[in-house]
């Protein structure tokens, strides 16, 4: 079973919400940890761990459980945006 559209759709808005606000914060964000070895690391997991804080409420409103396999989509999900917080730090 597939994610269903409007789920994925919510959630990729969120994780989209979620890059812009890093990229508007970026300078700040380089200057507060000067010492850090991976800051995209640090990003890409906090945004993915909002976004699957989304992604379970969205099934909790239907009533419904996310199965292993839509937790399997929601990982490529998320993976898809990687490169571009990558991006923000090189």
């Amino acid at each position: 079973m597939a994610i269903p559209d409007d789920i994925q759709e919510y959630v990729e808005k969120n994780i989209k919400l979620m890059i812009s606000q890093t990229e508007t914060y970026l300078p700040i964000i380089k200057i507060v940890f000067p010492y850090s070895k991976n800051l995209a690391d640090g990003i890409y997991n906090l945004i993915v761990g909002s976004a699957i804080s989304v992604f379970i409420n969205q099934y909790a409103m239907r009533m419904k459980y996310p199965t292993a396999e839509d937790f399997s989509e929601f990982a490529k999900i998320a993976y898809k945006y990687r490169d571009k917080i990558d991006q923000f730090f090189k």
